[in-house]
């Protein structure tokens, strides 16, 4: 599975970058399409939803960014880590999404409200990276305390 519908129209490439954008290509002719724009300091991750309609990205401004990617407009600016935020995954139903950050921390936020639901502390260091079993029922981190 290509993680993009059948019906979407684009088949996008992605990139993040250190200046803050997000850039698009097309994935047939390797073409630059456009720049998404919002962040304020470099973008360390982007994950898609399942449909590829919702693109996150999160970034060392410490926020973590909902992106149409039908308008390609940002839908959402989530708050609420402390510091640089280095990764970013959605639940596989979409519902959700889990984010690691120099603050130590791991978050489970909601899509629908952008609303944090559960911030999960235990890593003495910077969480890395945080990723989710395929049935979303589990959640693994990475930190530079090298507790897992």
């Amino acid at each position: 599975s290509s993680g993009i519908n059948a019906e979407w129209p684009l088949r996008p490439g992605v990139s993040a970058s250190e200046d803050g954008s997000i850039k698009v290509w097309d994935y047939e002719s390797g073409d630059f399409e456009r720049t998404l724009k919002g962040h304020t300091d470099a973008v360390n991750d982007i994950a898609f939803e399942s449909s590829g309609k919702t693109l996150a990205s999160c970034s060392s401004d410490l926020t973590i960014r909902l992106w149409d990617f039908v308008g390609f407009e940002c839908m959402k600016t989530l708050h609420g880590h402390d510091h640089t935020v280095s990764s970013v995954q959605f639940v596989p139903t979409g519902d959700f999404i889990v984010s690691a950050s120099r603050d130590k921390s791991i978050k489970v936020w909601e899509v629908s409200t952008g609303y944090c639901t559960k911030t999960l502390l235990g890593h003495r260091e910077w969480a890395r990276i945080a990723t989710i079993s395929p049935d979303g029922k589990l959640i693994a981190s990475g930190s530079n305390d090298h507790v897992s």
